[in-house]
């Protein structure tokens, strides 16, 4: 059976395979016991009754051999029995019949699967259509050829597109069209989800994408003015981490010079309020910023956006640095060892602390560097070695699998 490897010789006495025929997009479980004796006859005849009580039906019968198969198999072949058994009287080999059974298998499943789509545009064509006429096609932006899906553009109060994608499944309208989760903050999915499922639902068929939408939009306005808060920091930060931020995303991690990077995390829920914020760089550096942002917190004004209260605390007269008004070689946020500032998704997040140096590096290159020195010391998952640029003492940890 060669030609077939999902067929496996199961018995040698009889000679039978046990294994699958893959059509299309299924795989069917069959039984093939090869020619056998008259000695053998009365055994095999009572393979055959035991087989059928497992589920396993006698299919096919000549001179190549018997093929056995299931309920679903039999239910598939029905009404071409006849042209089959000829077919398998007429072949030289069981696998010339597989062959020609894979083939039929194939031309009835594709028939079934035309005749179920034209069944479906009868109840189910009609019905998208009417859900789209409702919203209005100049909303849509992206339609699937067979009408499965659809991608709706919506617009928040400060005018940034978003995309509400619609699943319509083969069922519809018995069965209720999907909505994909639109790109917000990640506590607010689930509560998004479940609104705009009820509010589709709560009104008639005709209806339902148009309320969906609705509902959408009045959740957007909810987080426009978050969305006005993370693209002031893009526009006036160089913003380091995340590489390509969604309107999901929360955090941003942007520099400061001197080797230095401030974490920011804003709360979608109240996107003027003072956030979480973390500073990452050399000892040396970072306190006195720590000093500045604790002393001054007082001066945190709601009225303000983010990025400006946060120059004000750190005292940034010039503002935070942004690609245009500083270089790569001025932060010096690369790598020492690989040269790069993104390695397997992670950037740079240990440095030199010699206050000369402040070179950062990854700590995967790090630990790989000082790991391969015979001159390194090791405790537990502590490596003890020098800095590859100034010869100072380093030290880094195993970086988390």
């Amino acid at each position: 059976m060669q030609s077939f490897p999902l067929l496996l010789e199961w018995s040698t006495d009889p000679v039978m395979y046990h294994g699958f025929l893959s059509v299309m997009d299924r795989e069917l479980e069959i039984w093939i016991e090869l020619p056998y004796t008259a000695n053998r006859r009365t055994e095999t005849d009572n393979n055959i009754k035991s087989k059928s009580t497992t589920g396993q039906l006698r299919l096919f019968t000549a001179n190549v051999g018997v093929i056995f198969g299931t309920d679903e198999l039999q239910k598939i072949l029905e009404g071409h029995e006849a042209q089959l058994q000829k077919k398998m009287d007429e072949a030289s080999n069981m696998e010339e019949f597989l062959a020609e059974l894979v083939d039929t298998l194939e031309a009835i499943l594709s028939s079934k699967k035309t005749n179920a789509e034209q069944q479906r545009s009868l109840s189910y064509w009609t019905h998208v259509i009417k859900q789209l006429d409702a919203l209005g096609w100049e909303r849509v932006t992206n339609l699937n050829k067979d009408l499965s899906q659809a991608q709706i553009e919506l617009s928040d109060a400060s005018g940034r597109k978003h995309l509400l994608t619609v699943d319509f499944p083969p069922g519809y309208p018995a069965v209720p069209f999907n909505l994909k989760p639109l790109e917000i903050p990640e506590h607010d999915i689930q509560r998004l989800s479940q609104t705009l499922t009820s509010k589709s639902l709560s009104l008639n068929q005709e209806n339902g994408l148009l309320a969906a939408v609705e509902c959408a939009e009045k959740q957007l306005r909810d987080f426009t003015d978050f969305w006005d808060v993370m693209q002031d920091i893009d526009d006036k930060t160089w913003v380091v981490d995340p590489e390509k931020p969604t309107k999901a995303d929360c955090m941003r991690r942007c520099v400061l010079g001197n080797h230095c990077t401030i974490q920011i995390v804003i709360d979608p829920t109240s996107p003027r309020s003072m956030p979480e914020t973390r500073l990452i760089g050399p000892a040396s550096s970072i306190e006195s910023m720590r000093t500045k942002l604790y002393k001054n917190v007082s001066l945190w004004d709601k009225m303000k956006l983010p990025r400006e209260n946060l120059e004000a605390l750190l005292e940034l007269p010039n503002g935070f640095p942004t690609p245009v008004t500083a270089s790569k070689e001025e932060i010096n946020i690369e790598c020492g060892i690989c040269y790069s500032f993104r390695y397997e998704g992670q950037i740079p997040d240990q440095l030199c602390s010699n206050i000369k140096c402040q070179q950062p590096f990854h700590r995967a290159c790090l630990y790989d560097w000082l790991r391969n020195l015979t001159t390194t010391r090791q405790s537990f998952n502590t490596l003890f070695g020098v800095c590859p640029y100034c010869n100072e003492t380093i030290t880094t940890t195993a970086p988390r699998a």
